[in-house]
């Protein structure tokens, strides 16, 4: 970008604050400088106004602000609207007009302050309510600079259900990635016709779940930047600034959450994982679908033909998984109706129990041993009888007679030199204070699935248990 205004700070239209809508907007101008840097600020502006927001967008930028030189519907021409909008920043730009001197809300500069309403910048009230603002300010006071970040925001945005959605990240790559996906789509879209009223406008999403979209960006940055950092943090702002119903939501994936998903896309997690998801899209409109694990495909029988439904279609259902992970909800249930009928990476049971839930790595090892030494027997009766005395285990108590019973006396039968529950194991990492008993009753079961699925010994008729017990287990849940 050519400097060539001498009032303004160019590090501070770009320089990360913090505020997620400010930083999208300076992500933008960089992204634009570096595709433009015959262009100084003015010039980029006058090519958003005219290429994008008018002859792309069509004005519509309701979602975002009102009463701005773009959407004033007293401003009749597109003409009217890119010389009003010039105009208006050419003046702050240039510092023509008076400006009182203060601490930029944002930035935190003592500069020349701008009043920003709802015109210029999102949730920020309405002008004229003064009693709104700080002081009865009329407006949210901000630098030029900041002014001039949030007029490019919204092409750093795209629209979810109708509102405004933005990534915002504790790892400004991650920001970073997600502007330039969107500024590279919106200008991919200047100078071909718009053919409906739906297209006009700003970028739209192609999902109309929250989960499904925000897991998709999180491959989409995975597959490009597979080294990005491990305690990436992300937060969807979902919001409205229509004036009849101005309104935020939040949804945040966690660090640890990052890592864990990041982690099941790993070559030697990835097939496992992709079924295990795959597996619980659903939708209203297909009851009965069942997923074909190797075609990776949707199918639903008909009277006399079978509808196949490709990834594609079936990404738009709701997920089950997706969006327990989003809402910070425990998978282990849907791990553990998977684990009857499917062969599943133990380890990613192993790293979701420690790094999501919290369970100790060594209640974990105690666990795998447990389960070996239930099924150490190729007696499927025998075997068919422990998984049953497990899961009618309906509480604390029960689970361990269980454990006394068929674990800690079995061994000793045995005869065995060594003993394989100590107090300490007892104590510390089976029924610590404050455990849950279900908890370890169902890592327990899906460890003994996943000893059987190794050992290819889970016979038809015990498949077919379990299969029936999945099914009335998906049916009470």
């Amino acid at each position: 970008m050519k400097q060539t205004y001498k009032t303004i700070d160019y590090e501070w239209l770009t320089r990360p604050t913090g505020d997620p809508f400010a930083d999208a907007g300076g992500f933008a101008i960089e992204y634009l400088s570096e595709k433009f840097p015959e262009k100084d600020i003015l010039e980029l502006i006058k090519y958003v106004t005219a290429d994008n927001y008018i002859s792309t967008w069509k004005g519509k930028l309701h979602s975002y602000y009102h009463g701005s030189k773009i959407t004033n519907p007293s401003i009749k021409t597109d003409e009217a609207k890119i010389e009003g909008t010039m105009k208006m920043f050419e003046a702050i730009i240039t510092e023509r007009n008076e400006a009182e001197v203060g601490f930029c809300r944002i930035s935190g500069r003592e500069t020349k302050l701008y009043s920003l309403g709802r015109e210029s910048m999102m949730l920020s009230g309405s002008g004229g309510f003064i009693n709104f603002h700080h002081y009865f300010d009329d407006g949210l006071k901000m630098s030029k600079e900041i002014v001039i970040r949030m007029f490019f925001m919204p092409l750093a945005t795209i629209l979810l259900q109708g509102k405004i959605a933005l990534v915002y990240s504790n790892n400004l790559d991650a920001v970073r990635f997600w502007v330039q996906e969107n500024c590279s789509k919106n200008f991919s879209r200047i100078g071909k016709p718009v053919q409906t009223e739906d297209e006009a406008g700003a970028l739209k999403s192609e999902f109309t779940k929250i989960p499904n979209a925000l897991f998709s960006f999180v491959d989409k940055l995975l597959s490009t930047n597979p080294e990005i950092k491990k305690d990436t943090s992300l937060t969807l702002f979902h919001c409205s600034n229509f004036i009849t119903k101005s309104e935020l939501q939040i949804f945040m994936l966690p660090a640890k959450v990052f890592l864990f998903y990041r982690t099941c896309l790993q070559p030697k997690y990835k097939d496992d994982w992709l079924k295990f998801v795959r597996a619980h899209y659903t939708d209203g409109q297909h009851k009965g679908a069942k997923y074909n694990l190797q075609s990776g495909k949707f199918e639903l029988v008909k009277s006399k033909e079978t509808e196949v439904i490709d990834f594609d279609d079936y990404k738009q259902w709701f997920n089950r998984i997706l969006n327990k992970l989003l809402i910070d909800e425990n998978i282990r249930p849907e791990i553990l109706r998977w684990s009857r009928n499917h062969p599943f990476n133990f380890e990613l049971v192993s790293i979701y129990q420690q790094n999501i839930i919290g369970m100790k790595k060594e209640t974990i090892i105690k666990i795998k041993e447990l389960a070996a030494f239930l099924v150490r027997e190729e007696d499927a009766d025998k075997i068919k009888k422990r998984i049953k005395a497990l899961d009618g285990a309906k509480n604390a108590s029960a689970l361990r007679r269980f454990i006394l019973k068929d674990v800690v006396v079995a061994n000793y039968v045995a005869m065995n030199e060594n003993s394989i529950v100590t107090v300490d194991d007892y104590v510390n990492y089976l029924f610590p204070d404050g455990s849950y008993w279900a908890e370890i009753r169902d890592i327990l079961l899906i460890a003994i699935y996943q000893e059987l699925h190794e050992r290819n010994f889970i016979s038809e008729e015990l498949k077919v248990e379990l299969e029936s017990e999945a099914e009335e287990e998906l049916i009470n849940n």
